[in-house]
């Protein structure tokens, strides 16, 4: 049996869906985290400069390298991209402890992250989900992906949607939460039913945004997360999902493929989502100001796309593509070039 090495943070859950996955497809894997410590003290450190931690994080460099080196490993993948906490140098040590295949998924974009550029040649093949590093780097482009508990959504339930739009996400990055809360008015002022779960990691930094941001202020925060059951119950009582990217990306968010496996509608402020295979089908609106809304959007029922279209975003389909480097992802054309 083949056996992988995945190094990634455990956040949102992300980390275990792809090593399930995995297991589910024949494969031995084992779970490290990319970070020596995942502490509020090492992150806040780390956020202002990864100098601040480097002992620690040159401890953990001669640890993974160990791991490598007596893990028999045929694969190392690296998913993340912002915590790529490694030096060139320390990230060598990593790399030459195995002739094993190195691949690197990145679901940040390069600019936000501090460490990974510098090491990039060493990885065997690069995948990212952002379309402008693809282009300006000659990354890979995949897009993430949705689990199976979005899948086997009904199109519409029985006793009918008692949402008509919903947001469940994470509100701390400004430029995020400032899209999100535009459109999440917009709508209830049209009269629309609108769920919101405004997640923020912590109480300390709510209180930093609303001294710093008046549109934070008044706004009902929520410090625990949803499950990912939780999550689809919502989205199964809901037309349409609420979406915006973090300021400087383009790559679509989880969210974004949580509504395709859906099969529900979209509102996001991406516009780059034109360019991808689910905008096509006219259930996909791009915010740019309450103007971009019109009535028939919510009044006509969604239209499913080919099953195909469906499968392509699945984890079985993400999975498969790390591993493969001829199963490749085709469903985003600049729409200059369709």
């Amino acid at each position: 049996m083949s056996r992988i090495l995945l190094i990634s943070p455990s956040f949102f859950g992300y980390r275990q869906r792809v090593s399930e996955e995995l297991n589910r497809q024949g494969y031995d894997v084992e779970c490290v985290d990319d970070r020596p410590h995942e502490d509020v003290t090492f992150k806040s450190l780390a956020k202002i400069s990864y100098k601040l931690v480097d002992a620690s994080i040159d401890q953990y460099a001669t640890f993974i390298a160990k791991k490598v080196a007596e893990g028999h490993f045929n694969q190392v993948i690296y998913l993340g991209g912002m915590s790529f906490c490694w030096t060139r140098k320390q990230f060598e040590r990593i790399r030459n402890a195995s002739d094993a295949r190195f691949t690197a998924y990145l679901w940040d974009s390069i600019a936000n992250c501090q460490r990974f550029a510098t090491s990039m040649d060493m990885f065997d093949r690069v995948l990212s989900f952002e379309p402008k590093d693809c282009a300006a780097y000659g990354l890979e482009l995949r897009p993430l992906f949705y689990s199976g508990a979005y899948r086997g959504l009904p199109l519409e339930p029985e006793d009918g949607f008692e949402w008509d739009a919903c947001f469940i996400g994470s509100v701390h990055q400004p430029s995020k939460f400032h899209s999100v809360l535009d459109i999440s008015r917009s709508l209830k002022n049209r009269g629309l039913r609108v769920f919101t779960w405004f997640y923020m990691p912590s109480r300390s930094v709510a209180h930093l945004r609303c001294l710093t941001d008046p549109v934070y202020r008044g706004v009902d925060f929520r410090f625990d997360s949803l499950s990912t059951a939780e999550v689809a119950n919502v989205y199964r009582r809901s037309k349409c999902i609420i979406d915006s990217p973090q300021e400087g990306q383009f790559g679509l968010t989880m969210r974004t493929l949580e509504t395709v496996g859906a099969r529900r509608k979209l509102i996001t402020a991406n516009q780059d989502v034109a360019n991808y295979d689910f905008h096509d089908g006219g259930d996909v609106l791009i915010w740019q100001n309450e103007s971009s809304l019109t009535d028939s959007f919510f009044s006509k029922p969604y239209q499913p796309l080919a099953e195909e279209i469906y499968e392509s975003y699945s984890i079985a389909e993400f999975v498969r593509t790390l591993l493969d480097v001829n199963h490749v992802y085709h469903g985003y054309a600049r729409k200059e070039n369709r």
